[in-house]
């Protein structure tokens, strides 16, 4: 597994924040992690708080808990890299966007791009208002993962969905909403890989998106053959070939 990788000189290359989505694992991610790390592209991809383990640990965790792993994962990446493109799926696609509007602490410069894939946003309406409300009840819901239509890809990831996580996941989204307008402002470069068949997201939160930001600032690539987990799905080859073009433009004209 990918976790990091060796850097042939401080500075010398661009750098990849990986982060996967809510109750799933860094495996969802790894394909996209190779072929960074294959294009000499420095790879950082944090096992988030909560995940990984069991769903009770998800539902105890808050989401400061996840934003201070993701800033610590993107402060040890920019001490030793001259660029970092955050790059996320569904929930890590959110967590990507507000890494990339954040100055590391280390004082490197901010993100010059980010890739987000099937991003999460926005919860449908009034729906964290409502886990709230019924996990007094009952803790969890049934799964959100595994909406792959490749067959026989599973996804890793908790055969349950724990209620107090999920209004914590709409506190992450609200903290990367607010990020938005400092992107906007930067001209932070965005490529934003779609799928239109996404049964988990939908298409809400990359209509946010592409509002929010300036006209021409997002480069959008649409997955036509997979569903939200395309990072595991027909189009990975060509997600993972978009994503690792983007990261080396952006450091070429950043530098």
């Amino acid at each position: 597994m990918v976790n990091s990788a060796p850097t042939r000189g401080p500075g010398s290359r661009p750098g990849a924040l990986v982060l996967h989505g809510f109750t799933s694992t860094t495996a969802s991610m790894q394909p996209v992690a190779d072929a960074l790390a294959d294009a000499d592209i420095d790879v950082e991809m944090p096992l988030l708080p909560g995940h990984g383990t069991h769903w009770q640990d998800l539902a105890a965790t808050r989401a400061e808990t996840i934003l201070e792993a993701v800033a610590a994962a993107h402060d040890r990446l920019a001490a030793r890299c001259a660029t970092v493109v955050p790059v996320g799926l569904s929930m890590g696609g959110a967590l990507a966007l507000w890494s990339a509007a954040r100055t590391p602490g280390s004082g490197g410069a901010p993100s010059p791009g980010v890739v987000v894939i099937n991003p999460g946003l926005r919860l449908a309406p009034m729906t964290g208002a409502a886990a709230a409300v019924l996990g007094r009840f009952r803790p969890t819901l049934p799964a959100i993962a595994g909406d792959i239509a490749k067959d026989g890809v599973v996804e890793e990831a908790y055969e349950q969905t724990p209620l107090r996580g999920v209004v914590q996941l709409d506190r992450l989204f609200a903290r990367s909403r607010k990020a938005l307008p400092l992107l906007r402002e930067r001209g932070t470069a965005v490529m934003l890989l779609r799928s239109p068949r996404d049964a988990v997201v939908g298409s809400r939160s990359a209509q946010l998106l592409k509002k929010r930001l300036a006209p021409g600032q997002v480069t959008e690539v649409i997955l036509r053959r997979s569903g939200h987990v395309a990072t595991l799905d027909w189009d990975a080859d060509l997600l993972q070939r978009r994503t690792v073009g983007f990261i080396q433009s952006v450091h070429v004209r950043d530098r």
